[in-house]
Formats: structure tokens, C-alpha cells, sequence
């Protein structure tokens, strides 16, 4: 039995998507084309690239911290630089990921430090009559 040929709508000749079955069966769909299989593993090798180029980014930041929390930290990187002889900005990117892994654990141990809300009383554009008490 050979394959069902199937003409598109504008005439170019059988979907490319649409192929013969063991049983005879024309399946497929326009969605799971060549075409399409193409552009998906397209877009998986652009994520991916995208992924690896987000991990070799390299970024500065600025924050205001303790001279002491800076001492610290800045002692701690030159002693893994030196006992690993990996580039310093492969150790500060360790520790800060090991930080972002233990933030739970800082989060709780800080504790909240918001104060409490007050009542706001005279908001303007709220006539007397109009609020509730």
C-alpha cells in the first residue's frame, strides 16, 4: 500500500509533517514537523548557550557592610586563593553561593526588624464623616 499524498492548502506538494504509518495511516501533525523539530533544537541550544553565558558573566556590585564583615570576607577569599590557586572571582562566586544557600538559616536569625504599623490618622482626601471608626 503506498502513502496517502496529501497537497497543502497553497499547493506546494504533501505537509512535511505528515507521514506514512506502519499501518498505511497518514500521522503526524504541522506541529511535529522536521520544520519544527528544528526550530525546537534551536531553541534548546540558545537556552543553553544563554545558561552557560549567564555563568560566565561577570558582574560588580556595592554594598555597604561592617569593616569587620569586609575583613573577614576579604581574608577568607586570599586564604582559598592561595591554599586552591583558583582565581578570586571563582572563590568570591563560591561563597557568595554558599551565602545564598545558608540565607534561610540568616534570615531566622535575624529575625524580623520591622516595626510595628501605626494607625495613620488626618490622611488627607478623607473627609471626618467619611471614615470609619
Amino acid at each position: 500500500m503506498s502513502p496517502q499524498k496529501f497537497d497543502t492548502a497553497d499547493d506546494e506538494g504533501p505537509s512535511p509533517a505528515l507521514v506514512p504509518h506502519q499501518d498505511g495511516l497518514i500521522v503526524g501533525s504541522p506541529a511535529d514537523g522536521p520544520d519544527q523539530q528544528l526550530l525546537d533544537a534551536q531553541r534548546r541550544a540558545e537556552h543553553a548557550k544563554a545558561i552557560r553565558d549567564a555563568k560566565d558573566a561577570k558582574t560588580r556590585r556595592s554594598w555597604y557592610t561592617s569593616a569587620a564583615a569586609a575583613d573577614a570576607f576579604q581574608a577568607v577569599v586570599d586564604d582559598i586563593h592561595h591554599a586552591t590557586r583558583v582565581p578570586k572571582h571563582e572563590v568570591v562566586a563560591a561563597l557568595l553561593e554558599a551565602a545564598v544557600e545558608q540565607a534561610p538559616a540568616v534570615e531566622k536569625r535575624l529575625g524580623p526588624k520591622v516595626a510595628p504599623m501605626r494607625p495613620v490618622r488626618g490622611v488627607r482626601g478623607v473627609s471626618p464623616r467619611e471614615r470609619v471608626e
